[in-house]
C-alpha cells in the first residue's frame, strides 16, 4: 500500500504539493504585496552547492511553488532534468533552501548569453547573501563550462528588491517593455543585462 506524506507549510497552513498535485494557475492564491523586506542578519551560515539530478528535481519544484509567483510548466522541468539547462542548489545542512536555473542561448553572431529563469531563497534562509552566491557559482560555471560572455534576464517592473539585487550584482538595465506578461500585474517588465570576463 502506497503512502503518500501530506507536507504541510506551518506559516499558511496549506499543503505543500507532491508530483502530480499542483493546483490549476488560476486556483493558485500566490500574494507578495505585504511582504517586508526581511532584517539583515549579522550571522553567517555555511552554503554547500548541488547539482540537479532525476532524484531531487521535484525538491525545485516545491521550492518554486512555495517562492515564486509563476507555474512552470511540465516542459520546463523536463528540460532541467534533461540537463540541456543549468541549475545549481544552495544547502543548509542538507536542507535545499534556494536555487538558480538558467538557459543558454546563442546569438547570431555566435556568442552564448545564460538567461536566468529563476532565482529563489526560501524566506528564512533569506539576507545571508545566499542568491549572490548563487549568481556567482552560476556565473563561474557558465563561463568555464558554457563559454558563456553575458548573462541577461527580465525582471517585473514593480518588483524593486529584485532591480536592486541584480544591480548590486553588476547587472545594468537595458529596456524597459511593456505587455510582456501576459499572467501577471503589472504586466511591463525591465531587461537587465551583465557582460561577463575572466576576471568575475
Amino acid at each position: 500500500v502506497e503512502t503518500r506524506l501530506k507536507m504541510v507549510d506551518p506559516a499558511s497552513g496549506n499543503k505543500v504539493p507532491l508530483p502530480g498535485e499542483l493546483p490549476e494557475p488560476d486556483k493558485r492564491v500566490f500574494d507578495n504585496s505585504n511582504v517586508e523586506k526581511p532584517q539583515r542578519r549579522k550571522t553567517t551560515i555555511d552554503i554547500k552547492f548541488g547539482d540537479l539530478t532525476a532524484k531531487n528535481f521535484e525538491q525545485l519544484r516545491i521550492l518554486n511553488y512555495l517562492t515564486l509567483p509563476v507555474i512552470y510548466s511540465e516542459n520546463f522541468y523536463d528540460m532541467l532534468k534533461s540537463m540541456t539547462r543549468y541549475s545549481k542548489f544552495a544547502y543548509v545542512k542538507d536542507v535545499l533552501v534556494g536555487a538558480i536555473s538558467c538557459k543558454e542561448d546563442i546569438k547570431a553572431d555566435g556568442t552564448k548569453e545564460c538567461y536566468i529563469m529563476t532565482i529563489t531563497v526560501l524566506k528564512p534562509y533569506r539576507r545571508y547573501g545566499i542568491a549572490s552566491k548563487l549568481l556567482e557559482q552560476a556565473m563561474e560555471d557558465c563561463m568555464k563550462a558554457r563559454e558563456v560572455s553575458r548573462m541577461v534576464l527580465h525582471v517585473q517592473s514593480n518588483n524593486e528588491q529584485a532591480l536592486s539585487f541584480y544591480k548590486k550584482n553588476g547587472f545594468t538595465v537595458e529596456e524597459h517593455l511593456e505587455n510582456y506578461y501576459t499572467d501577471l500585474t503589472p504586466s511591463d517588465c525591465y531587461f537587465l543585462s551583465k557582460t561577463l570576463s575572466p576576471a568575475e
